[in-house]
């Protein structure tokens, strides 16, 4: 019978110290896709508030979700809100274009109603 330390079990790992297997991979497997975030159409939800405004928060509110989630590791996520806030921004930009317009027809009516001189 022999007394010395235990033969098997202990120490250090017979691969070394490192990353585990898997990371570094092809994109999709463990890291981010290629390039940066996608884009968040932050400002065409910010005028689409003074256009649209129920439309405009709804978009506001995915514009800022796009970073927060691909920070945290949710691609898929960001992408998906990335298309939401595409699509609620464009509505609303068109909303706001249309309130622009209307307000610059009401001033150019008032101009003319208030310019003409009455000829009695």
């Amino acid at each position: 019978m022999s007394y010395g330390p235990p033969t098997g079990g202990y120490g250090p790992p017979s691969g070394g110290y490192g990353p585990p297997a898997g990371y570094g991979g092809a994109p999709g497997y463990g890291g981010p896709p290629a390039g940066g975030p996608p884009k968040n159409y932050l400002m065409f939800n910010i005028l689409g508030i003074f256009g649209c405004t129920v439309i405009g928060i709804i978009g506001l509110i995915f514009a800022l979700q796009v970073n927060s989630k691909w920070e945290s590791g949710d691609y898929a996520g960001a992408q998906s809100s990335a298309q939401v806030a595409k699509i609620m921004g464009i509505i609303g930009l068109i909303g706001f274009i249309c309130v622009v317009l209307y307000l610059l027809f009401v001033l150019l009516m008032f101009i003319v109603a208030f310019g003409a001189t009455a000829t009695y």
